[in-house]
């Protein structure tokens, strides 16, 4: 996880040294979008072994950032995902990169990486839940004019991973849960 962090750091700078060329004014830009996660849990259920269930969770984010060339824009996310037993808010560095398109209708392409913290997540007495790295890459298309607000859909990959410590049952010196949400993303929202 580390790598791929690395790498969409360094393809970030290596955008923004190339982007250089082209003329464009720092201008702040945000896409705000609400949406779910969809997504196939296996599991263990007491008595039945592997059971697998679908699972849809509410997810919310802000990209905030600057304009940096005509085509690349580049910030900070914060969001809240909630997922059955745990609400995460990731924070992270993203880019989004505009694609030859129409004028009023332009494809996108998305990447975010960074990491999910429980700052608003509630722990049952003797639990702890704790988050982790975060990616989250994908497409979206931006509907409207390049100078106003426009309208948004995106899908995307969003893995991530959290870790929870149980309470102990008889004869345990350790109970610890590693969890990793990989869930498709389909997201709805503003642009401006």
């Amino acid at each position: 996880m580390k790598i791929l962090f690395s790498l969409f750091i360094s393809i970030l700078i290596l955008s923004s040294v190339n982007a250089q060329d082209v003329e464009v004014k720092n201008k702040f830009i945000n896409h705000t979008e609400f949406g779910g996660l969809f997504g196939r849990v296996k599991y263990s259920n007491g008595s039945q072994q592997n059971t697998v269930d679908s699972r849809t969770s509410l997810t919310l984010q802000t990209f905030n950032g600057i304009q940096v060339s005509r085509k690349l824009g580049a910030g900070i996310i914060l969001g809240a995902d909630w997922y059955k037993s745990a609400l995460i808010n990731p924070v992270a560095a993203g880019i989004r990169y505009d694609l030859s398109g129409r004028p009023n209708a332009r494809f996108f392409v998305i990447a975010d990486a960074g990491y999910g913290f429980t700052w608003l997540h509630q722990d049952s007495d003797g639990y702890k839940t704790k988050g982790g790295w975060m990616i989250n890459p994908g497409i979206g298309l931006r509907i409207g004019n390049v100078n106003t607000s426009s309208f948004t859909l995106s899908l995307t990959y969003k893995r991530q991973e959290v870790f929870a410590e149980k309470p102990l049952l008889w004869n345990q010196t350790e109970r610890r849960e590693e969890r990793v949400y990989n869930r498709i993303a389909a997201r709805i929202g503003i642009s401006f």
